[in-house]
């Protein structure tokens, strides 16, 4: 009987939508990609904790689904821009929409804000996925980087 020398992993690529492409919505401006973080978003955390999450979108902006990326603390939360493209891929993405909240309800980004945001526009655009925006949100509003120019 021979040895095995090697254990690895097996690693399988899948994609299982569980909403039918006809009822998906389709974001036609950023008071719709808004409205859809909220809708996601855990209102007993969003005015404590920092989170990060992503809107995966096909070509004609559909929204494929949103994927919760990281919780944080009060103050930061961090973003792996590996685990941001490598969900973008599986999900099968053209583009995808960033959002985090700022628990302090200011809607300007820092400079860690606006450095990730072109980690992340660097990574994705190298797999050809399409940084649409990046909203930094709060129950009372939000702040777009496309609408500022920051994209």
């Amino acid at each position: 009987m021979r040895k095995k020398l090697y254990n690895v992993s097996q690693i399988e690529l899948m994609y299982k939508p569980k909403v039918k492409a006809c009822d998906r919505p389709v974001i036609k401006d950023v008071e719709d990609v808004y409205g859809i973080f909220m809708q996601c978003w855990d209102q007993g955390k969003i005015e404590l904790i920092e989170e990060f999450k992503m809107i995966l979108l096909d070509k004609g902006s559909t929204v494929l689904g949103v994927i919760n990326i990281s919780s944080g603390g009060m103050n930061a939360v961090t973003a792996d821009h590996k685990v941001v493209v490598t969900a973008a891929m599986l999900g099968k993405a053209s583009g995808i929409i960033l959002a985090h909240n700022h628990p302090s309800a200011r809607l300007t980004p820092s400079e860690q804000d606006i450095a990730l945001t072109n980690r992340i526009k660097v990574a994705a655009g190298s797999m050809d996925i399409a940084v649409v925006d990046h909203l930094i949100v709060n129950p009372a509003g939000y702040y777009s980087f496309a609408n500022k120019g920051l994209l």
